[in-house]
Order: structure tokens, then sequence, then C-alpha cells
């Protein structure tokens, strides 16, 4: 934020106590510009910067809707800092309803972070978004969901760095939001977020990052929705952005990596477990029956672990996912969580 308080985004200007939206253009198509909405809500006081984006992979809905709310809702006369936010980031995807994917270059935007200004319209707008929107804030939240075909335990995520003092906010604020899973990624690791995506590249611009999942599958169920407005706000309550003391939960599982079940035979699918069903090895997950109904195939599980993410096709080919789970640990404890608890218990938050 410039001395004045003004934050400016390319266009998209607002002074200290005032909101903004417009939109900010990534590059053009044979029939027109494509662009991305911003929202800027300046607080009148000063404190620290909160950057969201959802739609990052659009039509995951749940963080879209999310994202509108919160933003809607914060009073630029009552808040501490400011929030920037881009409620849908690929608006190519988001108009065609299509998943994992652009439609103008197919790519994946959260695989090509941190892109580059002189690349493809998804190469732009991952520059784009870490340069000029992310990397004006010390905060970041990238709100995500199972896309179309994938039913989804919410987690949050962040990268691990190196760089202790980072490492440690971030992992605070995971505890914040998720009411659950949390997972905590070092370089090699194999759970996210993993190199590539937006999360991974501004954590290695000194920003506190998280990756936060919730809703799937195509759908927009408020339960979903209220996982990620509850966590950004308990964020925002933590960093004294808004008032209240932040909403504090349990103990809660860190996940140390997942394994994938798959068909071998093709067929409709009879699924056997829910999301979040604890799973034990050897446990029947699916059965696989061919056009005539005859059983061509028992799925059992390969290890012990909770159902994170469930692929809803229910008709499949040889080698298609069918299953994956989280295993599973508690996680630490972390300091900074219990001294935080002990603030809120004596009513210091």
């Amino acid at each position: 934020m410039a001395a004045t308080g003004v934050i400016e985004i390319r266009g998209v200007r607002a002074a200290r106590g005032e909101r903004a939206r417009g939109f900010v253009q990534i590059g053009e198509t044979a029939t027109g510009p494509i662009r991305i909405p911003v929202v800027i809500v300046n607080g009148a006081e000063p404190g620290p910067t909160l950057s969201l984006t959802a739609g990052v992979h659009a039509t995951e809905y749940p963080p879209i809707d999310a994202v509108m709310r919160t933003v809607n809702e914060l009073d630029p006369q009552h808040l501490r800092g400011a929030v920037i936010a881009v409620p849908v980031a690929n608006t190519t995807m988001f108009a065609s309803r299509m998943p994992f994917v652009s439609p103008i270059d197919g790519l994946n935007l959260n695989k090509i972070a941190p892109g580059n200004a002189e690349g493809t319209i998804s190469e732009v707008l991952a520059h784009v978004l870490l340069q000029d929107i992310i990397g004006v804030s010390e905060y970041y939240i990238d709100l995500h969901g199972g896309d179309i075909g994938e039913a989804l335990l919410p987690f949050v995520a962040c990268s691990i760095t190196g760089n202790a003092d980072l490492d440690r906010k971030a992992e605070l604020l995971a505890r914040l939001y998720s009411p659950d899973v949390i997972s905590l990624s070092a370089d090699g690791a194999t759970v996210p977020p993993f190199a590539g995506s937006i999360v991974h590249s501004a954590a290695r611009q000194g920003i506190v990052a998280l990756f936060a999942e919730a809703g799937g599958d195509g759908t927009l169920e408020e339960a979903d929705v209220q996982v990620h407005v509850n966590g950004i706000k308990n964020v925002l309550r933590y960093l004294r952005a808004i008032e209240g003391a932040p909403h504090l939960v349990g103990a809660r599982s860190k996940g140390t990596r997942r394994f994938v079940m798959r068909a071998r035979r093709s067929g409709l699918v009879r699924l056997k477990v829910a999301i979040g069903d604890r799973i034990a090895e050897g446990q029947e997950i699916a059965e696989i029956c061919n056009m005539f109904g005859e059983t061509v195939e028992v799925v059992r599980s390969t290890g012990d672990g909770t159902a994170g993410l469930i692929w809803t096709h229910k008709v499949v080919n040889s080698g298609d996912p069918l299953v994956r789970c989280w295993v599973t640990e508690l996680a630490p404890p972390l300091p900074e969580f219990d001294r935080l608890s002990d603030r809120v218990s004596e009513g210091v938050l």
C-alpha cells in the first residue's frame, strides 16, 4: 500500500475508507478482451493487506461465492488494512463452464505459476495475479474446491519454505481456517500445494499464503460456502482487520501423504464409501459391473486412510481413479497457536 493509503491495481483505485471494483485486462482473443474482476476494500484504518482469489478453476463454485459474499459484507469504515479480491480469476473457464484447463490455451492456471508476462493468456494471468495483486499483500488465500466430477473433504494447505517465521505464520492461519485436515508441503512433498501452484509461488515471494479447499462436483452447497466464509473471517479476526476473537477448534489432522485406488476393469461403478469415511486396508470401496450387471472387479483399499476425494463418474475405463485417501496424523503442538488460545480464553482478543 502506498504511503498515502491508496491502493491502485491497473486503474482500480481505492483510497483509505473506500471500496472500489472494476476489471483488469489480461489479454485479448480474436473476439475481444480477456478481463478479470478486482474488488478492493480499503479500510479506514491502517493494517494488514489480505488478497483473495477464487475461480482459478472456475467451475469450483463455493469458493467463488464465498469471496463474493465476504467482500460485499466488509465495511471499509470498520476494516483495518485492506482486502483485495479476485472473485473469478479465470473468466473464460467461468463463462464456458469448463473444468481444470483454460479453453483458450489448454493450460491449468494452478500449475504454471509464476507465469510469464510474455506468454500465453494463462501465463500472463498467473504473472499479473502474483505481481500486481497478490504481490502487494502480506497475506494471501487461494480458495478452491473439488472440480466437476470430484467430491472433496475440506482441507487447507500451505507451503513450507524454510523461512521459519513465514512458515509458522502460515501454519497458524491454516489451523484457524481448516475445519479438520491441514497439509504442510515442503519441496518435493506428495501433498499440496505443489510447485507450479499460485500459493507455492506466493510463499516464495515472502507472502503468508494458504490453499483452501471445500465443495465440489459442480455444486454450490451452503455448508461448503460457509467453510470458506468462516475461514476467511477467522483469519481476518486473527489479523485484527475486523472485530472479534478468532474461533479456535481443537486438534487438527495433518495430512502426511495420499494414495489413490483405481479401476482395473471398465463398467458401472457401485461405490461403497463416502467422503470422510475412515477406510481400512483391504476394505471394499467399489465394485465394477459390466453391461450385463455382472461384477467384474471388486476394488479394495491399498492402505489405511480417510476418503478425501471421490471421483463421482459412474462409468469408468480401466485405469480411472475412484477414491483418493489422506493418510493423517495428529498435528503436533504449535506454540503460537497455544499462546493464541490462551489469549482468547483470557479475553485479551
